[in-house]
């Protein structure tokens, strides 16, 4: 991992688990003592960020990290419900054998999860990234991880039982795992659709007790 990398993955971070407040602005001075890296990392790192919409470079005022209101969820979840069926659906077929391992794996830590919300919010992360990458394509990784990543935020941000929402959508990353650790494209996909059935309901609930 570069340098750039590992700011990224930090800051990243910090904004998913809300030590950088939505709402709130950061300076490159501040993110560079949060971080301990210099400041060209954190740069190449924030212009990586802003293309993602996890941050806003405001010229003179800072580094602004944005709120993400129930319209831009649903409207984040729009693109990124059809683009998570591709991800499965080319991960039944094109993962390779220690892929397909490593998924089996992952869905036995979240079959009946009773984890904390940190590791569950951590191994869904892991999922996510396991599944883009079997799928083998490039464009793909690079156009859903970023989505991915706005709705987790969203979704840590907003929940208030942990263990019931870990309990409802829990379910649906096993499912979508194990499909595609089976080559079985029809049931991954189908489990994709409800996890996203899910997050919709989710950022609906979610809205309407704010």
């Amino acid at each position: 991992m570069t340098l750039s990398e590992k700011a990224y993955a930090a800051i990243e971070d910090m904004i998913i688990n809300g030590s950088l407040s939505a709402g709130s602005y950061v300076t490159e001075n501040q993110l560079v003592e949060k971080v301990g890296l210099g400041r060209t990392p954190i740069r190449e790192a924030l212009q990586r960020l802003s293309h993602e919409h996890m941050v806003d470079i405001r010229p003179r005022r800072g580094i602004h990290i944005p709120v993400l209101t129930l319209e831009t969820e649903l409207r984040i979840l729009e693109v990124r419900r059809e683009l998570d069926v591709v991800a499965v659906s080319l991960a039944a077929k094109r993962a390779t054998d220690q892929q397909r391992r490593e998924m089996r794996d992952l869905a036995k830590v979240l079959d009946g999860a009773e984890l904390p919300l940190g590791k569950y919010a951590e191994t869904v992360r892991e999922t996510h990234r396991l599944l883009a990458a079997s799928a083998n394509n490039t464009y793909l990784v690079e156009s859903l991880l970023p989505l991915q990543n706005l709705s987790r935020r969203y979704w840590i941000s907003h929940v208030a039982d942990a263990d019931k929402e870990i309990a409802l959508s829990s379910e649906c990353h096993s499912r979508m795992l194990r499909g595609s650790a089976d080559k079985e494209p029809e049931v991954a996909a189908d489990a994709a659709y409800k996890l996203n059935d899910y997050l919709v309901d989710f950022a609906t609930r979610a809205a309407h007790m704010s």
